[in-house]
């Protein structure tokens, strides 16, 4: 039996308290402006459907589509003074650990349920990440966004 080779997928989510946020997949390298067309057309419509909009503080990790200009103008207006990243108005320390719950919690939960097998193809592998990141416990997701100011404590 052959196996298809899988192309690179790139996988957008966040999270609150309540629930997980996307995912989002992205058939093509992440770039600034397929950033900004992400948080325009997919993120940005599911977040501001909640009341606590502007409670909100939006984390990002240090990847440079996330610090491009057009995607820091972006988050400027939508989370003004409430966003965290390189070259935001809460910045990461140099040489920090990457503090974002999606990177050192919500993947971590989701790539047993991924990879328990090998993807035959690109939409299965879609389908398993799916699956993975949106079958999260609310006790869980409760757990470690309230875990993040003691990660920003100990930087």
């Amino acid at each position: 039996m052959q196996i298809q080779c899988l192309s690179k997928v790139t996988v957008w989510c966040g999270m609150t308290p309540c629930q997980v946020i996307g995912p989002f997949l992205l058939e093509e390298t992440m770039n600034g402006e397929r950033c900004l067309n992400m948080l325009e057309n997919r993120v940005w419509p599911a977040l501001s459907t909640f009341d606590n909009i502007e409670n909100m503080i939006f984390m990002q990790d240090r990847a440079p589509p996330h610090f491009t200009s057009n995607v820091r103008q972006w988050l400027d207006n939508r989370f003004p003074g409430r966003w965290l990243g390189l070259r935001g108005p809460h910045e990461w320390p140099a040489r920090s650990p990457d503090l974002t719950p999606g990177d050192f919690f919500l993947w971590g939960w989701a790539n047993d349920d991924v990879y328990r097998s090998e993807p035959r193809t690109l939409d299965d592998l879609e389908v398993r990440i799916q699956q993975g990141l949106t079958n999260v416990p609310q006790h869980l997701l409760q757990k470690f966004v309230a875990d993040i100011p003691r990660r920003l404590q100990n930087w």
